[in-house]
């Protein structure tokens, strides 16, 4: 039996639509909800929600859909294909191990931050993490290292809503760029209680061959021990960690 391509395509890319949008925010939706997010009508909907449970890539609850166990297979596959995480995650081990604080890796996905990696340490403790999570740019110290040189991301990101998560998030374009260019000219960013309350954070740009920024790294940990002051005198210690990692990425430094 020959197999329509054209309409196999289509079905592949009105599937993918489906599964895109689940989020953090909604990680169940009705029916109908799917519909109109994607505008598939819902019994076309339907028929590929049911053939997508069929490879546990979607669970039913009653009248509501989620997605399924079955990508969770696909984590450790994806993570081990990261060159930079294998790279990275022994000196994040140590540089936590040294300092006593959390440490993290992140990318830019999608104008997001996404972690990729993180090395914790029982000394500090706080809050919920997970692989994969992701954060906006503009309440960040990732997210700012992550854009200081590209500031039409910016600008695509504060066209649509942002949120003010706490009294400190910058949801205004121009001083957010202004925020940026800084972060530029001295080589690292902080967020001081910007995303959540009682978190400081600080972080570095780690840069490829081409001087391309292809990832961030911070340290971060509870404002009730580690104040402004005390955090700002790990920036060296930081900036140091990201430069042997981008000299590891192919970088020579100068950017």
């Amino acid at each position: 039996m020959a197999v329509n391509k054209e309409l196999l395509n289509n079905s592949i890319t009105k599937a993918i639509t489906i599964l895109n949008c689940f989020s953090y925010e909604n990680p169940r939706l009705r029916l109908k909800d799917i519909s109109a997010i994607t505008g598939i009508n819902q019994p076309t909907a339907y028929r590929l929600l049911n053939t997508l449970k069929e490879f546990n890539l979607i669970e039913q609850h009653e009248v509501s859909y989620s997605l399924g166990r079955g990508f969770l297979k696909y984590e450790g596959i994806v993570l081990n294909s990261m060159e930079i995480r294998r790279i990275c995650l022994p000196y994040l081990e140590e540089l936590s191990n040294n300092l006593k604080l959390n440490v993290n890796l992140a990318v830019l996905d999608d104008n997001e931050v996404i972690y990729v990696a993180r090395a914790e340490t029982p000394y500090c403790t706080y809050g919920y993490f997970h692989i994969g999570m992701r954060r906006p740019i503009y309440c960040t110290a990732l997210g700012k290292v992550l854009v200081c040189k590209t500031p039409e991301v910016v600008s695509e990101v504060f066209k649509r809503d942002v949120n003010r998560y706490t009294l400190n998030t910058i949801t205004d374009a121009d001083t957010f760029l202004k925020e940026i260019e800084k972060v530029s000219l001295q080589g690292y960013a902080v967020d001081l209680e910007e995303w959540n309350n009682g978190i400081n954070c600080i972080a570095a740009p780690l840069y490829d061959a081409t001087g391309k920024i292809i990832a961030g790294i911070s340290i971060s940990g509870p404002t009730s021990m580690y104040s402004v002051e005390k955090l700002m005198e790990y920036v060296p210690i930081l900036i140091d960690y990201a430069n042997r990692l981008s000299a590891r990425m192919g970088s020579r430094g100068g950017w």
